[in-house]
């Protein structure tokens, strides 16, 4: 009995000095401050800054608001004379950016994102992330795509314009 004490007694105190899982650092967990409105700058999927179509090059041009209060305003225009607009929900968990679209029925942006602010707060880096299978973000895939985005207003006619 005694020799089963010593035992479990060295057994707790081997355990207590083994070092525990590292804890982030702060500025691992504080989500960087996204809001305010942001222009697409350059995107690794475009490829470019134009796209032809029906003979006619149309400029790609992106902007986003994310708001305070969790919600988007989306205005694309990737291949089409006008620009379209989106609007919906955004989270932000330490660095991962996910979404929601709102319309019939809300629907996920198509990943989550891998954010980092850069340029003194004026530039936002998007990292489109992998998901498995069913549709859960995998944390061991490697990010794809980037697009940087820059701090600007977006402008009045933009907004007027969008469908």
């Amino acid at each position: 009995m005694r020799h089963n004490i010593i035992t479990i007694s060295a057994a707790i105190a081997t355990i207590l000095l083994l070092p525990s899982c590292r804890k982030p650092a702060a500025e691992e967990m504080v989500s960087p401050d996204i809001t305010g409105e942001w222009k697409l700058e350059s995107a690794e999927s475009l490829g470019g800054n134009a796209v032809v179509k029906a003979s006619e090059t149309v400029e790609v041009s992106v902007y986003v608001a994310f708001e305070e209060d969790g919600t988007f305003e989306l205005y694309q225009r990737l291949d089409e004379r006008r620009f379209k607009r989106y609007d919906g929900t955004w989270t932000l968990e330490g660095k991962i950016l996910s979404g929601l679209y709102d319309g019939k029925k809300s629907t996920p942006w198509a990943s989550p994102y891998a954010i980092s602010i850069e340029d003194g707060g004026n530039a936002l880096v998007m990292s489109c992330m992998s998901t498995n299978q069913a549709g859960q973000q995998d944390p061991s895939a490697q990010h794809h795509e980037s697009s940087r985005y820059v701090r600007t207003s977006i402008p009045k006619s933009v907004r007027e314009e969008a469908y």
